[in-house]
């Protein structure tokens, strides 16, 4: 669902700009916010699995033998410390960009050494997240964006969340998202998106289409209410299970 934000975005970009350097965003963390928006707001709502959770039964009727799709949704937002950025939970994940950050403009600042990586990983991890990993697989060899040269590129990761949030806000004022996402008709979000974000390509900044989209500037308080307001809930729901 990730991936298939990030389709989204450039599928709605205005034909105008295919094979022009106005096509896709005017940068990574918009393009960003809008797959981590498909793969939160959208993937991990309980309005989406309480539509499609008997799919995903008839997929897995063994492993999902007395599960309920309350149990699924708890289980698939459940916030614990973990070694995997890309299996993060929304509300560890932005400890994982910290790691990653850190070392990167450690590296810049030529205070520290490339062998040296796995060493201060561990030790960041432990820190920020709380677990330390056993080898170079669940350490700094899981992502594969410093071997392509992507430095500087993580930090869009936790600025696309708050994005998302902020834009998520916006959209609930025009639409009911989560009756939106029950009845399966998504096709409003896509044509929400494209109409106030999409369409215009990287024609003008991130923070134009922000203020056009959501009516304000970058504001990180929807942010951390989100995440205040998501996890609280959770965890009531876990209390009352007790």
């Amino acid at each position: 669902m990730h991936e298939m934000g990030h389709a989204i975005y450039d599928q709605n970009n205005d034909p105008k700009y295919n094979g022009t350097f106005l096509f896709g965003s005017p940068t990574y963390g918009l393009h960003e916010a809008q797959a981590r928006f498909y793969e939160n707001m959208i993937g991990r709502s309980f309005a989406f699995w309480k539509r499609h959770y008997p799919k995903l039964e008839e997929v897995f009727p063994k492993q999902l033998a007395g599960i309920n799709s309350l149990e699924y949704y708890r289980f698939i937002n459940h916030a614990k410390r973990s070694k995997i950025r890309t299996e993060a939970d929304e509300l560890t994940y932005p400890l994982h960009i910290m790691v990653r950050y850190e070392i990167e403009k450690e590296l810049f600042e030529d205070k520290l050494k490339v062998r040296d990586i796995p060493k201060r990983w561990r030790t960041l991890m432990a820190n920020y997240v709380g677990v330390r990993p056993k080898d170079d697989l669940e350490g700094p060899l899981q992502d594969i964006h410093w071997a392509l040269g992507s430095f500087g590129y993580f930090p869009v990761y936790a600025l696309a969340n708050a994005y998302a949030v902020q834009i998520y806000n916006a959209m609930n004022r025009d639409l009911n998202v989560e009756s939106v996402i029950e009845n399966e008709n998504i096709y409003l979000i896509n044509d929400w998106l494209k109409v106030k974000i999409n369409r215009f390509g990287a024609s003008k900044t991130a923070e134009e289409l922000l203020i056009e989209a959501t009516g304000e500037a970058f504001n990180p308080k929807y942010y951390i209410d989100y995440l205040k307001n998501k996890f609280t809930m959770l965890k009531n729901l876990e209390e009352l299970k007790k």
